[in-house]
């Protein structure tokens, strides 16, 4: 015979439905078979040596099995990639397929068109920068990885990664980050721990700073207002490095955060918790 609850029972179910935690988030980062986004290829237990691009690959335990986590370039066409290790006598691969992904327009007027059009002048410094950007995009520590991410900073995000920007009407390069804004001077958290190995003031990007995750996972934290750790220092998962500014190309204060994964910028969003 089944058993009707009494509107008593009800109502203590329902307590409990309340006041219970909810379950843990899903586990990070998770897959997208994108450009920009990120693949995940199961391994089998000790394996590792492979690489992506001639770069070594990411590997974690994600869920307690051992992974390949492969940042896809932003630039990819859909189609057919692999990760591969190479051995005496053999090569042994791993494919993953990449599918199609239609980015938004953002059209932004900067009031600081020299942020636009630099003079003349500008171009040896912004070289310059733009070296000591991919020297540490590029940079690459053999240590564990935390994958276990926070948000750096809490507040309404602004800018969506991959978007194909339009500054004062003329076209530049798609946006390598995900930004959010919040007021002037809020403090930026490190999203996991890493270490310092880039900070300054930069023409473009304003004060930022490069932490190293390890194993080529580097985050990039621009438009600063303060910067509050210094070259080769190790931070831990939430400690400041620095304030929410508006230096460098922006129309309000914001942080932008960068994500990459050997050599390529990817959507910082899927190493965050899902909503």
């Amino acid at each position: 015979m089944t058993r009707i609850p009494s509107p008593n029972s009800r109502a203590l179910l329902l307590l409990l439905l309340l006041v219970l935690p909810l379950p843990p988030a899903v586990a990070q980062p998770r897959e997208s078979l994108v450009p920009g986004g990120v693949a995940l290829i199961r391994l089998d237990e000790g394996e590792r040596g492979y690489r992506f691009r001639n770069r070594p690959v990411l590997t974690a335990r994600i869920d307690g099995v051992p992974h390949a986590v492969v940042g896809i370039p932003l630039a990819y066409k859909p189609g057919e990639y692999h990760i591969e290790r190479r051995g005496v006598g053999q090569v042994a691969k791993k494919f993953f397929r990449v599918g199609p992904k239609a980015y938004s327009t953002q059209h932004i007027t900067v009031p600081d068109d020299r942020k636009v059009n630099p003079y003349a002048s500008d171009m040896p410094r912004i070289l310059a920068e733009k070296a000591r950007k991919q020297k540490a995009r590029d940079h690459y520590s053999e240590r564990p990885v935390d994958l276990d991410f926070v948000r750096p900073v809490s507040g309404v995000s602004t800018g969506s990664f991959g978007r194909r920007r339009v500054f004062n009407g003329q076209p530049r390069r798609p946006h390598s980050g995900m930004d959010i804004a919040a007021p002037e001077g809020t403090p930026v958290r490190a999203p996991s721990a890493g270490t310092v190995i880039e900070r300054g003031d930069f023409f473009f990007s304003g004060n930022l700073v490069y932490l190293d995750h390890g194993q080529g996972l580097i985050s990039m934290f621009a438009h600063l207002s303060e910067i509050d750790v210094e070259i080769g220092q190790r931070v831990a998962k939430g400690d400041v490095i620095g304030k929410v500014g508006a230096t460098g190309r922006v129309t309000g204060p914001h942080l932008h955060w960068s994500l990459g994964l050997n050599g390529s910028w990817i959507d910082p969003v899927l190493f965050l918790p899902a909503d």
